[in-house]
């Protein structure tokens, strides 16, 4: 129901490239039960949700483990074991790279933008929860799907970031390579706080998911 957002600012020619991470997939069955996985849906005989899948493209998903057979010790669980007093959370990092080199009528242009972001979502796992009456098993899945959309939503900010330097940065000119490269600094600083602002605004609208269905009411 939060997220966090880190600035690992790749300079110049170099670029460190992030680790490979699997695609993680969210797969729907024939009675709606929802199941993320790095696996392919059709592998697990599920449907691919194609939109929410996108939005998980360089996302691992972290779990912590709750435990209750009741609703009561459930709820007392997640308030006790939660991140930073919330549910779920998300961290996104972004990198980018960029090239800069003089035009021929002497003043300074990009040549070439690269840019990337990897993220964790953190997310509960119900251990007790084969112990449970259906109706709370019921009532935690429609949470857990509203909960896991919403930090898609936080996920979905970060990826909007980077098309925007990609784009940005890639249309930026100067009068000289010294101030082009000054200029790209502060265009990219300035498009982090617009999205870290964003992505409190996501929270405020949203009420930490409140309003997505992310609220967990034990029958």
């Amino acid at each position: 129901m939060s997220s966090k957002c880190f600035d690992p600012r790749v300079l110049g020619l170099l670029f460190a490239a992030c680790a490979a991470q699997a695609q993680v997939n969210r797969c729907t069955g024939p009675q709606g039960e929802v199941r993320y996985s790095d696996r392919t849906c059709e592998a697990l005989g599920l449907t691919r949700d194609a939109e929410s899948s996108r939005r998980l493209s360089g996302v691992r998903i972290e779990y912590y483990d709750v435990s209750g057979a009741d609703g009561g010790t459930l709820s007392a669980s997640l308030a006790q074991r939660g991140p930073k007093g919330f549910h779920g959370l998300t961290d996104w990092e972004y990198r980018y790279d960029y090239r800069v080199a003089p035009t021929p009528a002497g003043t300074c242009r990009v040549t070439g933008v690269r840019t990337s972001v990897t993220g964790r979502i953190l997310m509960p796992r119900w251990v007790d929860e084969p112990k449970a009456p259906k109706a709370l098993r019921e009532a935690w899945s429609t949470y857990m799907d509203a909960l896991m959309k919403h930090e898609e939503g936080h996920m979905a900010t970060g990826q909007s970031l980077t098309r925007a330097l990609q784009a940005d940065i890639g249309a930026a000119t100067g009068p000289d390579c010294k101030t082009l490269r000054a200029d790209v600094e502060r265009l990219a600083q300035d498009l982090m706080a617009e999205h870290q602002e964003r992505d409190r605004r996501y929270d405020a609208e949203t009420q930490h998911g409140a309003t997505q269905g992310a609220r967990f009411t034990p029958p």
